[in-house]
């Protein structure tokens, strides 16, 4: 790793993340922290405006406007607006970076490039302190009861989600020979996280960032839009949760 490298790098022989797009998108996630730093605490509205998608009432990772609006993406997962329809932002991009940006990205992959599972951890605290200051600018502009009605009907919608059969709980791809998801993978996942839903305080977002699934076809598969969608609000939910905990 030389003076200027941002993250470890691999070998000759291995394939990491670009490390020009990478530092371009570090940088200007670090612009984004140093602005709302040199905000006023008092300046909630022009706060708030700094969060992806921000509005009259903007809510954290939400390109919607609304706090109910937000939450119900995750039922109609898939179509227009969804989470997972969208571009993640290109290097070099003008386009507001937040959490649910930070959430998305991805990289193009080279020789000798920045070891990724360094580059995903370090985007995963940056998603987080992200997530932190963007919630912190919502309550300060729109109050308390109006972010906890947002999170309370968010985790309905993904409880919702979860009871659903095995099998059932995702759209199957339009097309039978298109790729997807494998079902069982994914109803996998889905049981653990609503395992620990029911039994532990404070779940661990990594089980989510670093969810896995193997490809599949036909009634084998679910429609990777919908289940990404899905898995981008299920982190929304768990990070409002995991810092509504911190705070008390």
């Amino acid at each position: 790793m030389t003076s200027q490298d941002r993250s470890p790098r691999l070998d000759q022989r291995s394939w990491g993340y670009d490390p020009a797009q990478v530092d371009d998108f570090l940088d200007r996630v670090a612009a984004v922290l140093h602005a709302t730093d040199a905000r006023s605490p008092t300046a909630g509205h022009d706060a708030a405006a700094s969060a992806p998608g921000a509005g009259a009432t903007a809510v954290p990772g939400c390109e919607e406007t609304g706090a109910a609006a937000g939450a119900s993406s995750v039922e109609g997962a898939g179509t227009s607006g969804a989470v997972g329809e969208s571009t993640p932002a290109t290097a070099g991009s003008s386009a507001r970076v937040g959490s649910r940006q930070v959430r998305e990205r991805v990289f193009d992959r080279g020789r000798e490039g920045y070891d990724p599972a360094a580059v995903d951890a370090h985007l995963d605290d940056l998603e987080d302190e992200l997530f932190d200051r963007e919630r912190e600018a919502f309550v300060a502009e729109h109050g308390v009861q109006r972010w906890n009605e947002h999170v309370e009907l968010l985790g309905q919608l993904l409880v919702g989600r979860l009871n659903r059969p095995r099998t059932e709980r995702f759209r199957r791809p339009a097309k039978h020979r298109t790729a997807g998801y494998s079902a069982a993978d994914v109803d996998v996942l889905c049981d653990r996280l609503m395992e620990q839903l029911r039994s532990a305080p404070d779940i661990d977002p990594r089980l989510l960032r670093g969810a896995v699934f193997r490809a599949a076809q036909g009634q084998r598969c679910y429609e990777e839009q919908q289940v990404d969608a899905f898995l981008d609000r299920a982190v929304e939910f768990v990070l409002a949760v995991r810092g509504h905990q911190t705070r008390r």
